[in-house]
């Protein structure tokens, strides 16, 4: 058996076997027509292989996450980023669909227009990692696995003594401290910050009142019933965290995994750590994929 040629910068994951694809993994604009309204969106990877899409958090648009998605597509994999209602030039949900059922019923009818079917992974960050679970959830076979980076999901702020406080209960204050916290201090700042500025400042330009309607409601989430449900589905699902995030607590971390019924993973960084590291996602996407039955798995060891 001949040495196969593996994808650049992606670790390799034991019993997997994953050939060079002709296709770039590099990220590329494009428009589609959802409502009735132009959406922007971003493609990387190769056409032939199983389907990912990516979902962003909170303020941001595909934009900040290319090395991310560039490093899911490595993956082996053909990779969808919407631009989400109310960020990145994508019009707003009206009232009455401002929630997560209705921004997942969004992805849906996203999807039907670049024409897939069927996902083999979703993957959300933060905001995006909520939509991403109620996506998963209301959609049915649509979706084919589940990742989810830092994702918002659990109504628990903090567990102190026998009191548990909800994340209804954390005033807006109290975000805005720990955003500039996680974005101004850190090893990883040079990395982050360049490429959320350029997303967040356009956005909040545009749109400031959806930044704080869809704030209001993302304080008020509660998944963990959807990912309970996803468990017992038998859904592949993997769920990481990072140790210096203050957007996202621990406790709502644990809520989380415990939820889906999984271990979970934690890395090194802040709440936004994969815009400058994204290696621990490419990972966990190539796991989610084989789980799934997106990728082969081999047995036997790589060649050398």
């Amino acid at each position: 058996m001949s040495a196969m040629a593996f994808l650049p910068d992606l670790p390799l994951v034991p019993g997997v076997r994953r050939e060079r694809t002709a296709a770039p993994a590099r990220m590329a604009g494009g428009r589609v027509v959802v409502d009735g309204r132009s959406v922007p969106f971003h493609t990387a990877g190769s056409a032939g292989g199983p389907v990912a899409v990516f979902l962003h958090g909170w303020g941001l648009r595909p934009n900040s996450y290319r090395a991310a998605i560039e490093h899911v597509a490595r993956a082996g994999c053909r990779v969808v980023a919407p631009a989400l209602p109310g960020f990145g030039g994508t019009r707003e949900l009206s009232g009455d669909q401002r929630s997560f059922p209705g921004y997942a019923a969004w992805v849906g009818r996203f999807l039907d227009a670049v024409g897939v079917d069927r996902v083999d992974l979703v993957v959300g960050h933060s905001f995006g990692g909520g939509v991403a679970t109620q996506f998963a959830h209301d959609a049915g076979g649509r979706a084919g696995s589940l990742l989810l980076a830092n994702a918002i999901g659990s109504p628990v702020w903090s567990i102190r003594a026998a009191e548990v406080r909800t994340m209804v209960e954390r005033p807006v204050w109290d975000w805005g401290r720990h955003l500039g916290t996680d974005l101004l201090h850190g090893p990883g700042m040079l990395r982050i910050l360049p490429p959320i500025v350029e997303d967040v400042v356009p956005n909040l330009l545009t749109n400031p009142l959806g930044f704080w309607r869809t704030g209001q409601f993302i304080r008020r989430a509660d998944l963990v019933g959807a990912l309970a449900d996803l468990r017992d589905r038998g859904l592949p699902i993997e769920v990481l965290w990072s140790d210096r995030d203050r957007l996202v607590p621990r406790s709502a971390f644990d809520a989380v995994r415990e939820a889906a019924g999984v271990e979970g993973r934690v890395v090194e960084g802040p709440h936004a750590w994969l815009v400058g590291d994204p290696v621990p996602l490419g990972e966990s996407a190539l796991h989610c994929l084989v789980a799934a039955g997106g990728l082969p798995a081999r047995c036997a060891p790589f060649p050398a």
